[in-house]
């Protein structure tokens, strides 16, 4: 996402309490002659979370404490870490922004923030506060793809061409793209990016690919998506720099992180099931784990819902509820008796360590497919050489812009929620309809501390290897 300065007016943030509704069906039967009425069945009772002791589930409280307070540092922005252990939380804590995190804001030079502003946007957050995703969504669009599947959309699977549904394409060399391609950022597509100086979408510069390509700033966010041609293959690109190395030649169906692929899968997937990312998502995931969720959309009028879902991000849900999504996948796609997301596709997604390792990126020590990855390791972990990290392509997690993480360890049965500082920005509507228009006013996402100022040797990523290795070394 291309990072973008505001000078603030009118920040609005939003917490949101959630109620558990408990529905009772009373069945009851009549008839002659028979033994009487059947006996109602047990009602299914509404999830709630367990809070209990790390001993109680094989854990150390000293190294959960310390995993947890190495998440909650001076310096890091975060504003929840959540640990769970078996389907229970073992660990927790939330907290708004610091003293010294408000100075270190206010004293980048590339920013106009004040401490005013900082605490109403920032100052006070709990279990109840929303926390945003970025591409952390990316593996929610994945999900749903998943579960329409299963319910006989996409009949023929992940590879069918998108150009069955994306008729745009059907003429023409895009007509042999399949949807696994699109989930696996294999698209062999050039990357769009929006210029705004110029009005204008263009093939993305090694500087506008960072993070996947900017989009924000013009107001329909995907039409220069599907307005894409094929990567000429066997030269090098400027915006094809794997490992930061240039001078490399690019072939199609190499990994390439790019927004604009999981963008059309929004729309790709409108098209082919009727109804838009977020109404599916509210029926057939998000209201059986009795979550609310607002997922953000761009400026555009018409579109799926007068806007265009963001299906490569921009997902707002408490941290706990995210972690409901990472516990289901954890159970196999169950919850509470009922299959959501087919077992065959959570299989999927935990096999990418061995179907989708980028080998042409990383040496070969991390994997990607369908939009989840794998948490980057080294086979010479350990303190021998200073090296605090994970084992290599043993943790699978959605991965999002200012350190949003869902960390799942399927065999250990170990999740690890962080999610960074965040308010949204909504000085045009209160709708979560994204509109940049710097200096003007705008609606977007804050999180902290890089979508607010330029990356420094201060401000820095968060270490998300060394909180798992906190609490498992």
């Amino acid at each position: 996402m291309r990072e973008k300065k505001f000078q603030l007016n009118c920040l609005f943030f939003f917490t949101r309490n959630f109620f558990s509704i408990s529905i009772i069906f009373i069945l009851s039967s009549c008839g002659g002659g028979g033994s009487g009425n059947t006996p109602d069945p047990p009602a299914v009772q509404p999830f709630v979370w367990e809070v209990v002791s790390p001993e109680s589930q094989g854990l150390d409280s000293a190294k959960v404490q310390a995993a947890i307070n190495f998440a909650m540092e001076d310096g890091k922005f975060t504003q929840a870490a959540i640990i769970i252990k078996n389907g229970k939380i073992v660990g927790e804590q939330y907290r708004g922004i610091s003293s010294a995190e408000k100075t270190l804001i206010i004293d980048d030079a590339e920013t106009n923030w004040t401490a005013e502003n900082l605490d109403l946007a920032y100052a006070t957050k709990d279990t109840n506060s929303l926390a945003t995703s970025w591409s952390v969504a990316k593996s929610y669009t994945s999900i749903l793809f998943g579960i329409a599947q299963g319910m006989g959309y996409f009949p023929n699977g992940l590879e069918t061409t998108a150009a069955t549904y994306l008729t745009e394409w059907s003429g023409d060399e895009r007509n042999t793209i399949t949807l696994k391609k699109l989930l696996d950022m294999r698209s062999g597509l050039e990357p769009a990016c929006y210029n705004s100086l110029s009005s204008s979408w263009q093939v993305c510069t090694a500087l506008t690919i960072a993070n996947g390509g900017g989009l924000t700033n013009t107001t329909n966010q995907l039409t220069g998506c599907i307005n894409r041609n094929l990567a000429a293959t066997g030269q090098t690109h400027d915006w094809y720099r794997p490992g930061g190395q240039t001078g490399i030649s690019y072939q199609s169906g190499y990994f390439l992180y790019q927004n604009c692929d999981s963008m059309v899968l929004g729309e790709i997937f409108y098209r082919a099931v009727g109804q838009d990312i977020k109404t599916f998502a509210d029926t057939y995931l998000f209201s059986k784990l009795n979550i609310l969720a607002d997922w953000w959309r761009d400026y555009s009028t018409g579109g799926q819902a007068n806007g265009n879902y963001l299906s490569y991000c921009c997902l707002d849900m408490t941290a706990r509820d995210f972690a409901k999504v990472a516990l289901l996948l954890v159970n196999n796609g169950v919850w509470q008796g009922e299959q959501i997301i087919p077992q065959s596709y959570v299989q999927a997604i935990k096999n990418i360590t061995t179907t989708s390792v980028v080998t042409e990126q990383f040496g070969g020590v991390q994997s990607y497919g369908l939009k989840f990855w794998s948490i980057y390791g080294a086979s010479n972990c350990g303190p021998q050489n200073d090296q605090k990290c994970v084992p290599d392509n043993t943790v699978i997690s959605p991965v999002g812009y200012d350190g949003q993480y869902m960390l799942m360890d399927f065999t250990n049965n170990l999740i690890m929620i962080r999610f960074s500082l965040y308010s949204a920005l909504q000085q045009v509507s209160n709708d979560k309809k994204m509109i940049v228009a710097y200096p003007e006013p705008s609606n977007f996402i804050m999180t902290l501390p890089i979508s607010v100022t330029n990356p420094n040797p201060v401000l820095r990523f968060f270490p998300v290897a060394e909180y798992w290795y906190t609490l498992n070394n």
